[in-house]
């Protein structure tokens, strides 16, 4: 017998949007079921702290909306006892998270391990701390020193206590002012960074289960293509030495010592046990997996791609959010000849991206593609059609753009590119292309273009 056939399954419902109220009943429940009051120097009432969510929700769309955050009691928070006053402003980098949607809902004790519980038991998103955390279950993100608002924060450098890198990385990128940072720093860590670890004389003195943790870390950082060498740890013990001691007198950030010890590499990771100084160091620093990834200041990227291999997690965007978008399309893609000029100067691979179609593509005779409005490339063809042509998108700082846009050679030079998305990015293009140009736009893309000529070539087949 013939049935009639079931009705299409429903399309699935959209994901409900982040809501600040919802969040701090949440938060509040998990708190009433935890029951510990120790964890707390004060907790603001509920009544309270939803009129702040409602606040939050009734602008819409800032970014951190939904996030629940904590601070220690050092970080001045408007209308909440610091130590032996009552601020009536709250910590400049405090407020930033606030008016970016975040709701704080108390503070917590400077001493012990506060932070930690806190974001390890679920009760918030995050917590700003003066100690990094050790506990497996939770992130901590220490940034360059000076790249945080230091007004009300207290002494210490802080550290931005997450569940994941990314809630972290959010945190500081509305917290961080981006004319903090300098005109060049690097995006990535790259496709093969180098690590240094301490030496099996330091790593000796270690209870056997950080061992054991580190030894797991690093198998998972080689087996994704992570370079490992041990290298003597003495030069970065001894710049946690205090400023008065000869050799390491330190100007501003870093140590000479510690300077000369990382050259060749992109990042030094021990485990959480070890003392690497970087309360003088002032380095960034990423504690995840029960391991510690220090960088050099303003390398802050390195260490959190790096603990993204650890993690597991696939980092939408950098730290900094400075970057600037550069499409390319031939000698400069990954596994191409000129890649290595992009990854030299920090760059970062965010995906593949395609034109709009109304550009065309020559092959220069010196194997590099060009890229042109239809209407310019009559001197390769006379054909006037264009097509969208692939490409990768890059991320860039803007210094790491100006080094790149000086070493260009005629006639290749950046200009605007329009998307098949409707955006407009920098894109390495070409101007007159010039006598002995191939149009070569019909392979839509420069990879298709060299395996044209390979299968092509006299003598194969």
């Amino acid at each position: 017998m013939d049935t009639l056939p079931l009705p299409p399954d429903p399309a699935p419902s959209p994901p409900a949007p982040a809501s600040a109220h919802r969040e701090v009943i949440a938060a509040y429940d998990r708190i009433t079921d935890v029951d510990s009051p120790g964890l707390w120097t004060t907790l603001r009432s509920l009544e309270d702290v939803l009129v702040d969510a409602k606040a939050v929700d009734d602008q819409g769309g800032l970014p951190l909306t939904g996030v629940i955050a904590v601070a220690e009691d050092t970080v001045d928070l408007a209308g909440l006892p610091t130590a032996t006053r009552c601020p009536d402003r709250s910590a400049a980098a405090l407020r930033r998270l606030i008016e970016e949607g975040a709701v704080v809902i108390g503070k917590i004790p400077a001493e012990g391990d506060g932070a930690t519980d806190v974001v390890a038991l679920g009760l918030v998103s995050m917590a700003l701390a003066t100690r990094p955390p050790d506990h497996p279950g939770v992130v901590g993100i220490t940034p360059t020193a000076g790249l945080l608002p230091a007004a009300g924060a207290g002494a210490g450098r802080l550290t931005v206590v997450a569940r994941t890198l990314e809630d972290g990385r959010r945190a500081l990128d509305v917290m961080t002012d981006p004319a903090a940072w300098p005109d060049h720093v690097r995006l990535s860590a790259g496709e093969r960074p180098r690590l240094a670890i301490p030496d099996g004389h330091w790593m000796a003195a270690l209870p056997a289960e950080q061992q054991a943790t580190f030894r797991h870390a690093v198998g998972e950082l080689l087996v994704a293509g992570v370079v490992v060498d041990t290298v003597d740890f003495t030069p970065f013990r001894d710049a946690a030495k205090p400023a008065g001691v000869a050799e390491t007198v330190h100007t501003g950030l870093g140590s000479p010592l510690a300077d000369v010890a990382l050259e060749g590499y992109a990042a030094l990771m021990v485990p959480t046990g070890l003392d690497a100084g970087t309360a003088t160091l002032g380095w960034p620093e990423v504690n995840a997996a029960g391991v510690r990834i220090l960088a050099r200041p303003f390398d802050d990227q390195i260490p959190l791609d790096l603990a993204a291999l650890l993690t597991g997690e696939q980092l939408r965007n950098p730290y900094p959010a400075t970057g600037i978008p550069l499409v390319v399309f031939g000698a400069h893609l990954r596994g191409q000849p000129l890649n290595g000029q992009l990854r030299d100067l920090g760059a970062r691979f965010t995906g593949d991206v395609r034109t709009a179609p109304h550009f065309r593509m020559v092959a220069l005779p010196d194997r590099q593609p060009g890229i042109l409005p239809a209407a310019d490339a009559t001197d390769a063809t006379d054909a006037t059609d264009g097509a969208a042509l692939l490409g990768e998108r890059w991320l860039i700082s803007p210094g790491g753009l100006g080094r790149f846009l000086a070493g260009l050679p005629a006639p290749m030079t950046l200009g605007a590119i329009d998307l098949e998305d409707g955006a407009t990015a920098v894109g390495l293009c070409c101007q007159t292309p010039g006598p002995g140009a191939v149009d070569i736009t019909e392979f839509g893309e420069w990879r298709a273009y060299l395996r044209h000529l390979t299968a092509n070539r006299p003598g194969l087949g």
